[in-house]
């Protein structure tokens, strides 16, 4: 039974079912046991045991505490779980862990709640900088600031006039004078391809914003290569932060060959203390040859660099990572129906839909030769209209190369529709989606597009009624599980998706919320299903791999608004225990 089947099947009943323990070497002893405890399975039933015991990294036995602790030798590690919840360990289904992890090593970036913290943080730096030099803001979403909207050419102007400014919020961000006046940017600099200088309608100058247009910038800094020792340190850092919340599996969702070089490298010294799903990032541009050659490339001589499935239970090349549009959070994302007027992310024109990066006819041709080749593929797709032309090309390339056992899949999937649902039903298609991006920007959406255009925002209950979809962060900056961008707590995630609660503590379509069984498969077997690892990972079953997670308390009867303050006592790899919670 697939992911899907599990996760609507689970209607709130909960199965305490006494199973003896299937052990492939009947005399062999456990080299870990835990007991006496809550022991959500995540079977195809959701049966809750009270013991499972590990052998040679796989999980030998569940069933009773009397059964399983036959299996103790003198050397197993027993762990009493005093009726608290054991689980599958938790999967991130989309993360940036080298990004993430060396966003800091030049120093800090606070959170920025405000725009008077923005202009604040601005002239602090102002005042340590060379005049001329770039001072640049990443990833910083308008949606979260108090005001709601992006600073403004003049406020930026204010904070620092004798610097280039950049305010940057992915796809889209803003610009100061000094900024365009260093670049040459003026009323007659012309659009690049898929993107936009924003100009005001009366006078014809620029405003500052850019959308998919940074490179009429000159001088702008990128973050910089760090050095190898650093950013191992950094990652591996990061690592047993995920460890610390409970996270055993994640999946890095666009990796260059450096990153994926690192995640072996580390495999190779014994110091991955969790298991990676890699994308692979692809440029989808030029012909179809071009297309094909790279293809080929992102194999590499060693073949650990593809196609999908490639590798092994601790480093997997997963899917081609495509960049279909902008995003939700700048207000880029390509849409159906236009973006309105706004100062939240300064809309000026009747007609601007978004952003759409890759044309469909090209699309189609990427889709095409990747699934010839035995390539998964997703796409960040936030907008409705995006989906669409994704849809269109995946229904394309099954016609050609048949897709629907391949788990393609969508990548933030914002705004599904009915049709589009059936659509992802019929082509197999699952999607990754980000609870925490309902928490922090639903508010803002809200305001932005109104009610009846919210309606599809991230309906979680209606995906699980066509397919499957997992959770993730795309935790992109800072170490912070809460304050980072984006918050990448799973037990926030798991939160949202049972009370689909706003920030503000408003309740955004409360009929599309989940289970308790429903959000635990969010996080576990439903994303082990999206990256085809569901025979391996996910639930603990005999001969599946041994990552289990011991929690502080019973999350299936505990008070709902409990489970976002979920502290793990234990995380176990493979058997090996990661982490362990000080008393």
């Amino acid at each position: 039974m697939n992911a899907l089947f599990r996760a609507v099947a689970l209607v709130g009943l909960l199965l305490v079912v006494p199973i003896s323990p299937v052990r492939a070497q009947p005399n062999a002893p456990a080299d870990l046991i835990v007991y006496n405890g809550q022991v959500l399975t995540v079977d195809a039933k959701f049966s809750i045991v009270q013991a499972g015991a590990v052998r040679d990294g796989k999980v030998a036995a569940v069933g009773t505490n009397g059964d399983v602790l036959k299996l103790k030798g003198p050397k197993t590690r027993v762990i009493d779980a005093s009726g608290n919840t054991v689980m599958p360990g938790l999967y991130d289904s989309h993360t940036h862990p080298v990004g993430a992890a060396t966003s800091e090593l030049g120093g800090a970036t606070p959170p920025l709640r405000s725009i008077p913290e923005v202009l604040a943080f601005i002239r602090a730096r102002a005042a340590d900088t060379p005049e001329g030099n770039w001072i640049v803001i990443r990833y910083a979403f308008p949606t979260r600031l108090k005001e709601a909207r992006f600073p403004t050419r003049a406020e930026l102007d204010s904070a620092a006039p004798k610097h280039p400014v950049l305010y940057h919020a992915g796809p889209a961000g803003v610009a100061n004078s000094k900024a365009l006046d260093v670049s040459g940017v003026t009323k007659e600099t012309k659009d690049p391809p898929a993107g936009q200088v924003v100009r005001d309608e009366k006078t014809g100058e620029p405003t500052g914003m850019l959308r998919n247009a940074y490179g009429v910038l000159k001088g702008v800094p990128n973050d910089g290569a760090a050095p190898d020792e650093p950013k191992r340190a950094a990652v591996r850092k990061l690592f047993g932060l995920y460890n610390q919340h409970g996270i055993t599996s994640i999946a890095d969702r666009n990796a260059g060959r450096g990153d994926l070089d690192l995640y072996l490298s580390l495999q190779r010294d014994n110091q991955l203390s969790l298991r990676i799903n890699v994308a692979r990032s692809f440029d989808a541009s030029g012909s179809r040859d071009a297309v094909i050659r790279r293809l080929k490339d992102l194999v590499g001589e060693d073949g650990r660099g593809g196609p999908t499935g490639a590798g092994d239970a601790w480093v997997r090349i997963g899917p081609i990572k495509l960049f279909l549009d902008g995003g939700m959070l700048n207000g880029s994302a390509y849409m159906r129906k236009p973006w309105p007027r706004g100062d939240t992310y300064q809309i000026t024109q009747d007609d601007y839909r978004g952003l759409l990066f890759i044309p469909p006819e090209p699309l189609k041709v990427v889709v095409e030769e990747s699934a010839k080749r035995k390539w998964q593929v997703t796409a960040h797709t936030a907008g409705e209209g995006a989906m669409d032309v994704l849809l269109d090309a995946y229904e394309f390339a099954d016609k050609i190369a048949p897709i629907n056992d391949r788990r393609f899949c969508i990548t933030h999937a914002n705004f599904p529709s009915r049709l589009n649902l059936e659509r992802c039903k019929r082509l197999g298609v699952c999607a990754d989606v980000q609870p925490a991006w309902l928490y922090k920007d639903g508010e803002t959406l809200l305001k932005v597009l109104g009610p009846e255009r919210m309606r599809w925002f991230q309906p979680y209950k209606s995906w699980l009624e066509y397919t499957t979809i997992g959770g993730g962060s795309d935790h992109m900056l800072r170490f912070d599980p809460l304050d980072s961008t984006n918050p990448w707590s799973p037990w926030l995630g798991i939160w949202v998706a049972l009370t689909r609660k706003l920030e503000s503590g408003a309740v955004h379509l409360p009929g599309e919320a989940l289970t308790r069984e429903q959000a635990v498969c969010l996080y576990t077997i439903n994303n082990a299903y999206l990256h085809n690892e569901e025979k391996e990972k996910g639930s603990l079953e005999v001969g599946k791999l041994g990552d289990l997670i011991v929690v502080d308390r019973d999350i299936m009867t505990c008070p709902v608004d409990e489970i976002r303050a979920v502290k793990v006592a234990v995380t176990v790899v493979g058997g090996k225990v990661v982490y362990e919670r000080r008393k």
